[in-house]
């Protein structure tokens, strides 16, 4: 929102660390990022399509949840920052951290 003398921020932080808190609540839900291999698929061309599936799913949930640890961890800092810093110096770091 702009003022007279500038712009200013009004940020609730603890909304930002709950959204962080409860993205890393998600990931840490998930027992494994990696689909187990079926014991017995049957006909040759079956397990080779569940395998490259596995490998596909796995690799897919992997960087999901490293790009959810990545924005939690934003989350934290732009909380962090909010928190410590006057409006210029807001605005300047949270320029840097979500553009960087």
């Amino acid at each position: 929102m702009a003022n007279g003398s500038g712009t200013f921020y009004d940020v609730d932080t603890d909304v930002l660390r709950a959204m962080a808190s409860k993205a890393r609540r998600a990931v840490g839900g998930l027992s494994s990022f990696t689909v187990a291999a079926p014991g017995d698929a049957g006909h040759e061309w079956v397990a080779t399509a569940a395998s490259g599936f596995g490998s596909a799913w796995s690799e897919g949930l992997a960087a999901r949840v490293t790009d959810t640890e990545d924005f939690a961890e934003r989350l934290h800092t732009t909380a962090r920052v909010f928190d410590e810093g006057t409006d210029a110096a807001k605005a300047e770091i949270d320029a840097m951290i979500w553009d960087g």
